[in-house]
């Protein structure tokens, strides 16, 4: 079965007139925003996916990026083959903004498709700690500081008399998409035709039972893998599930999702991914957010304290040990919920 690296071989020398933009070309987008294209000419006038594509390889070695993560390995092996088809050579970029401190991690960037359409894409959680911490906030916080730079963002990049606009993004990015669809200027948001979240998290009750998220609602589409972890966090009714070659957290790399010809592989969750959704509902609602909140800063605040600034801090032996002695001090409350969250997942 074919996943977006061979899509974009087998259809990348059509146009987006010939072969109009879909939810795989959704898939290769939101891929791209893992890129740090902080030091290219992103924002420049001649920023063709081409130019800033052969100007992000000549900076960066796969080597030093496949140990950014896999979603950042994906998509450097995805931008090696798109500079060199048709379909995606004079896309143009622009508009990239990364932003990180304590408390957030913030990435968006626009592509634009045609002259009658681009795509908003927010990055999904990096190897900064500061955008893992958001994304448990998620359970206990509305908005997260991420939320609010998606909604100014989309505001300041969708016009009413511009292009027809697409969002998305994957993982927490598929969250922001979704928020900044919701919250928008009112006015402005019948510029955006869809909203993609690949496999996302979802709201908290209060959010999914507002009238902001009925009125994007048909607009929505939330595209999980069978084996969906990440995407059945917070509340959701409208999932798309494909099929996927990995199980479980691996399932969450778009590069796994399984494709036939130019469309996913439908599928149906498997019966864990049902349960970790009822279990997630139940015991979000069992803990106050004051609770939920007091969790993650006593997490985070003790992997700040060993100097845990980036995901792999975690693999290095004397922060790892300075972080197992700062957990001691966090009082048997936090524990419990933290260890009632750990054994959901892991089960």
């Amino acid at each position: 079965m074919a996943n977006l690296f061979d899509y974009v071989k087998k259809y990348g020398n059509q146009t987006f007139i010939e072969k109009p933009f879909n939810e795989i070309d959704n898939l290769v987008f939101s891929s791209l925003s893992y890129l740090d294209f902080s030091n290219t000419a992103i924002n420049t006038n001649s920023c063709t996916l081409e130019n800033i594509g052969k100007e992000y390889l000549s900076k960066n070695t796969y080597k030093e990026v496949k140990k950014l993560g896999i979603a950042m390995k994906d998509a450097y092996q995805l931008i090696e083959i798109l500079i060199t088809k048709k379909r995606y050579q004079e896309v143009l970029l622009s508009d990239y903004v990364y932003k990180t401190n304590l408390d957030m991690q913030f990435c968006a960037l626009t592509f634009h498709v045609s002259k009658n359409l681009k795509y908003i894409c927010f990055e999904g959680t990096d190897e900064q700690i500061s955008g893992w911490k958001e994304d448990l906030k998620l359970a206990s916080t509305f908005p997260v500081p991420a939320h609010v730079e998606a909604v100014h963002y989309v505001n300041e990049h969708v016009s009413l008399f511009g292009p027809d606009v697409i969002i998305g993004g994957h993982s927490k990015g598929g969250n922001l998409a979704l928020v900044a669809g919701m919250y928008m200027k009112f006015y402005k948001s019948n510029k955006v035709k869809k909203i993609y979240s690949n496999d996302g998290p979802g709201l908290r009750t209060k959010e999914f039972s507002s009238k902001q998220y009925q009125r994007i609602k048909k607009k929505y589409i939330h595209i999980v893998p069978n084996s969906s972890v990440v995407g059945m966090l917070l509340r959701s009714d409208c999932y798309k599930v494909v099929k996927s070659s990995k199980q479980n957290i691996f399932g969450h790399a778009m590069s796994t999702w399984q494709i036939e010809d130019d469309k996913l592989v439908p599928s149906e969750l498997s019966l864990k991914s049902k349960q970790l959704e009822n279990s997630a509902h139940a015991l979000l609602e069992l803990y106050s957010d004051e609770e939920k909140s007091e969790v993650t800063d006593y997490l985070f605040g003790a992997m700040e304290e060993a100097d845990m600034k980036k995901t792999f801090d975690l693999f290095n032996l004397r922060k790892l040990l300075k972080f197992k002695k700062n957990l001691k001090k966090v009082n048997s409350k936090a524990k419990l919920i933290a260890r009632d969250f750990i054994f959901m997942i892991a089960i």
